[in-house]
């Protein structure tokens, strides 16, 4: 760390457009993706449909296909989170802890883009969910 202190601040129009077009990408990219995942994962099944297979055959297709869902869900989950991102820019909200108010730093946001709380508020937040878990 070079000793500057980080300032929170609300970006700029150049910044949010930047933002805006990574997520878009982004959002694309996943898109893709999940097509690739769901056509790879029909021509397996397409596959073994003729195949007799024993129980351990069963049981590890049961896990493929449990393992590649889950994949897809978190590509999902990332979809959902791009969205939520691209309407708080819309809304004008980006950038702003949904905690406490304050801007969060450009350089936190530039590392999670999904970011909804800024780093103190993030970590009292997880720090009730861990209370709670408990």
């Amino acid at each position: 760390m070079d000793g500057s202190k980080k300032t929170s601040r609300r970006m700029n129009p150049e910044e949010l457009e930047a933002v805006k077009e990574n997520l878009l990408k982004r959002k694309e990219e996943l898109w893709q993706e999940i097509l690739e995942d769901l056509e790879n994962d029909a021509r397996e099944e397409h596959k073994n449909i003729d195949i007799i297979r024993e129980q351990g055959d069963i049981a590890l297709e049961e896990l493929r296909s449990s393992t590649a869902f889950s994949l897809i869900e978190l590509k999902h989950d990332e979809l959902q989170q791009i969205e939520q991102t691209l309407q708080r820019i819309e809304r004008g909200e980006y950038g702003r802890c949904v905690d406490c108010g304050r801007w969060i730093t450009p350089a936190r946001l530039e590392v999670m883009p999904y970011a909804v709380r800024c780093r103190r508020c993030q970590a009292e937040h997880e720090k009730l969910e861990k209370m709670q878990a408990e």
